[in-house]
């Protein structure tokens, strides 16, 4: 019996031991992010204190659960027993793998969205916008869960993306809204197949939207009279510069599981081989950014390219275009000054379209309602845009992303 006892006290002694081992080498990582963000909350303005203190709670508490000791080492040794176990789900059905192996977000629920607030905040955008002269257009980008082609393990759940977005382009419909979806689009030229999108992001690959880029400038133009520049040119991808870069890429969904359970990916980074010039400005949560030159130096933010931390979401190879999701940002062309003005108010699977669709306008504009702190109406009313372009993704079909028009007054959320 003693020596049963020695044994527990040993085994809680060198479990505590490791506790404090652990919790000094986290401290000691997470230390420095810890120390930046007082010393900005420190050196913000006194009239800013209530908001940016506020952020400061945020940001510590992001901070402390995402700079782990060994974060991605635990990731990896998770992600490999549950390959092991051959598991097709993980973090409690957040992300499931389907049986071609390609990685899916999701959740349980009964059936669609409802779609009646976004509907009807759709409609009070077209009607502000039309008030001023634009033209606006619901354009839905696609879900990786293709109907009748990706299957899953009995039960996985489904989320019902495809459904509520089918309801919310017929209440676009209905309510007049001018609407483009890539999915039939997709099915018409035999390009709505999993190889379209990553194995290990939600996201569409750039080559899926350089070829959405090309759809998208043709409807514009034939139904709409948009009168896209030197289309045939800036449409053809011959024109362009194509550089893989093989196993360096792990998107969203990947980072959550690991190389292990999940493989690494190559990426394609797309840009013109002719001559442009551009002045690109963003506004993010935390500062401005500018940038001018050829395409790839101004709309491209090219050091994403260049390495990094596989596993680090600041350094996500999809966001090479425009920086990612700043709330707000501002595209100017220098070769058609006479081109039209644009608002883009989207998610990110329409970032890279955007991009390319810059070559044939004079000013695009982009606006990401979960970052950007003004008033959107305020947007249409003062730049009179030729055309406004809405685009979520069909998972992206809540309140979350439409929150212009909100109850509390036309405020887009921060």
């Amino acid at each position: 019996m003693k020596h049963f006892f020695m044994k527990k006290t040993v085994t809680a002694a060198l479990f505590v031991t490791l506790l404090f081992v652990m919790a000094l080498l986290n401290i000691q990582t997470v230390f420095p992010s810890l120390q930046k963000d007082v010393s900005d909350y420190h050196t913000s303005s006194a009239s800013e204190k209530p908001e940016t203190f506020s952020n400061l709670v945020t940001n510590l508490n992001n901070t402390a659960s995402t700079e782990v000791f060994g974060k991605y080492g635990f990731i990896e040794t998770y992600g490999y027993l549950q390959k092991l176990m051959d598991k097709k789900e993980t973090n409690n059905f957040e992300v499931v793998k389907a049986e071609d192996g390609s990685l899916h977000y999701t959740y349980f629920t009964t059936g669609p969205n409802d779609v009646q607030t976004i509907s009807e905040r759709m409609e009070r955008l077209k009607k502000d916008a039309e008030s001023v002269g634009s033209h606006v257009m619901y354009v839905m980008t696609p879900d990786k869960y293709i109907e009748g082609v990706t299957k899953f393990e009995k039960g996985i759940p489904y989320n019902y993306a495809n459904e509520t977005a089918d309801l919310f382009l017929d209440e676009m419909r209905n309510n007049q809204v001018d609407t483009l979806d890539f999915r039939e689009v997709m099915k018409e030229n035999g390009t709505y197949t999993q190889d379209s999108f990553y194995q290990t992001d939600h996201h569409w690959k750039v080559q899926t939207a350089f070829n959405a880029f090309k759809s998208f400038a043709d409807v514009v133009d034939k139904k709409y009279d948009f009168q896209f520049p030197n289309k045939a040119y800036y449409t053809d991808i011959n024109n362009y510069n194509q550089i893989i870069y093989k196993n360096s890429y792990l998107g969203s969904m990947g980072r959550k599981e690991g190389i292990l359970y999940s493989g690494a990916e190559d990426f394609d980074f797309i840009y013109p081989k002719f001559d442009t010039n551009y002045f690109f400005y963003a506004q993010g949560s935390n500062q401005a950014i500018t940038a001018n030159g050829r395409f790839e130096q101004s709309v491209c933010f090219t050091s994403m390219l260049s390495g990094g931390d596989i596993y680090d979401a600041e350094c996500d190879k999809y966001f090479t275009y425009m920086d990612g999701n700043p709330g707000f940002a501002e595209i100017t062309n220098f070769d058609h000054p006479d081109g039209k003005k644009v608002l883009f108010i989207k998610d990110s699977l329409m970032v890279p379209v955007a991009s390319f669709f810059s070559l044939g306008c004079s000013k695009v504009y982009m606006i990401d309602p979960r970052y950007y702190g003004g008033n959107i109406q305020d947007v249409i009313d003062q730049y009179h845009f030729d055309d406004v372009f809405v685009s979520f993704s069909p998972q992206n079909l809540t309140t979350d992303f439409f929150t212009f028009y909100s109850d509390d007054g036309l405020q887009a959320a921060h």
